[in-house]
């Protein structure tokens, strides 16, 4: 098991999003979650990778999220990347370097990763997501859907254990949309996990297991 997550709770001053929510995440799996606009699902990937600021996570969020038997509120913010990679639903609030070599090399350089593995990190993410022909692109001329390939390729030369997928397929060229499917199933048969994020029934196809997220409700009942 990777990650266990122990009665989690969220809530924005007075108004709950969700409570009492527990999960666990094993090596290999798909676990996806649903649920209607509101009801919680990015809140609940910032919950997971720490990325809600110190203060408001104090105040707001209940609850134990454990990655191998280790808090998340233990962990640096290098372990974290280690652990967790997220992808975002709009590339656009993700990708920031000029160009797509450059967007690869950026996480891995600021682990301290040595230059020799993170080249090989970014040629493995490259063919992975079929992007090779990409490499030295300006991440302006892409489309959505290559624009999506070149932040899934960024998170993966991180090369975490966990991947959380949200709803990364939504704003996608339909010629594409099997490509990442198929990398998710592909991260998740090496040995790691996915958790994802989505609407689409054919997204939730791929998963092992769905939890569909409620707005307001207390999932100790």
């Amino acid at each position: 098991m990777k990650l266990k997550v122990n009665r989690l709770g969220l809530k924005y001053g007075k108004d709950v999003i969700f409570n009492n929510l527990s999960f666990e995440l094993n090596e290999g799996e798909i676990l996806a979650f649903k649920g209607l606009n509101g009801s919680g699902k990015s809140s609940l990937c910032s919950c997971l990778t720490g990325l809600f600021e110190e203060d408001f996570a104090k105040d707001n969020i209940r609850g134990e999220i454990l990655y191998d038997n280790i808090n998340l509120n233990n962990m640096s913010i290098a372990e974290k990347c280690n652990a967790f990679g997220l992808i975002f639903q709009n590339p656009d609030d993700q990708l920031f370097s000029p160009l797509v070599i450059e967007e690869l090399a950026f996480a891995p350089e600021n682990l301290n990763v040595p230059r020799e593995e993170i080249q090989r990190r970014i040629d493995l993410a490259l063919k992975t997501c079929k992007i090779e022909h990409l490499k030295n692109a300006k991440i302006n001329t892409l489309s959505g859907g290559e624009k999506q390939l070149v932040a899934i390729a960024s998170i993966l030369t991180m090369q975490p254990q966990i991947l959380i997928a949200d709803e990364i397929t939504s704003r996608i060229d339909k010629e594409k949309i099997d490509d990442i499917r198929q990398i998710l199933i592909d991260f998740a048969r090496s040995g790691k996990s996915v958790i994802m994020i989505s609407h689409n029934e054919n997204d939730l196809k791929i998963a092992s297991r769905v939890i569909v997220l409620e707005r307001g409700k207390n999932y100790a009942n």
